[in-house]
């Protein structure tokens, strides 16, 4: 009797034991991974039509992640330092628990680079190098801000850096010029990654924009409803381990006609955008304080 007893008694400790880890995965099935994206606007939603077509956004909820969004709109490299020293609003213990950090950073170092004189310049004289000395403050503080990342993540988290889009690329006289800035800031993060293998996975939302009409906002900074759905396609496909060929296609260059009506209806959009929110006055200072 005392055998059956303990035989018993060893059947309903293993179908305890059994109950106990089969109730395991259940839980942690039902624990959302949690997606961190650091860095400016563009990350930040702006251009978007509503929160919910803003790309961080589209692929927490279509792939089912907790969003932790510490992108804010203005911010350089600098800026993000200073939230990383700070650990504004939990920034540090949202990267310590991320399973995804996606970061854009890069945009407005090359905005306040002095930006018409560099498009002047390069028109005129065919030098971009205005740009050359806050590229170079830009490498030293990414190098920090994935430096820090790095040390924070968890094993096993994935980290994205995204490269930037010619946000003038089709503009005649305009995009090659800005062309050459966006090309040496890439070129940063490409640098890094070749010093440091492994570092980081790069999301070339640069060649994913590049030949395709309609991507862009009409402020000629942000990506549009259709540029933020790019650019969830693109880092969708990375987390779904099977990454996106990107070719893009082949331009061609308009005629001189075309090029000037492109040109002014691009200008059109951009000053019906800026002065729907500010002064002609006031967007004139804006654009000559950079000179």
């Amino acid at each position: 009797m005392g055998n059956i007893a303990k035989k018993l008694a060893s059947v309903l400790l293993a179908l305890a034991l059994l109950c106990t880890l089969a109730a395991l995965p259940a839980q942690a099935a039902g624990t959302k991974p949690n997606l961190v994206v650091l860095g400016d606007s563009i990350p930040a939603g702006e251009g978007a039509t509503g929160e919910a077509k803003a790309y961080a956004w589209l692929i927490a909820e279509e792939m089912g992640y907790d969003l932790a969004n510490h992108a804010v709109g203005g911010h350089t490299s600098g800026h993000l330092l200073e939230l990383l020293a700070n650990d504004t609003k939990g920034i540090v213990g949202d990267i310590r628990d991320a399973d995804v950090i996606v970061l854009n950073i890069g945009g407005n170092n090359l905005l306040g680079s002095n930006v018409i004189t560099l498009v002047l310049r390069a028109i005129f004289l065919k030098d971009t190098s205005t740009v050359d000395p806050y590229i170079a403050d830009f490498a030293v503080e990414f190098a920090d801000i994935v430096e820090q990342i790095l040390a924070l993540k968890k094993s096993g988290a994935k980290f994205i850096v995204q490269t930037l889009y010619n946000c003038m690329a089709g503009i005649p006289l305009v995009s090659d010029a800005y062309e050459a800035a966006v090309s040496k800031l890439n070129a940063v993060y490409f640098k890094y990654l070749d010093d440091h293998p492994g570092a980081y996975e790069i999301a070339d939302i640069y060649r994913a924009f590049k030949g395709i009409d309609g991507l862009v906002f009409s402020d000629r900074l942000h990506p549009s409803d259709a540029g933020h759905r790019r650019i969830a396609d693109v880092l969708e496909a990375m987390l779904k381990g099977a990454p996106l060929v990107i070719n893009p296609p082949e331009i061609v260059k308009p005629n001189f006609f075309k090029q000037v009506v492109i040109f002014f209806r691009a200008l059109y959009d951009y000053l019906s955008y800026w002065l729907s929110r500010m002064s002609l006055l006031d967007l004139l200072k804006t654009a000559f304080s950079f000179i």
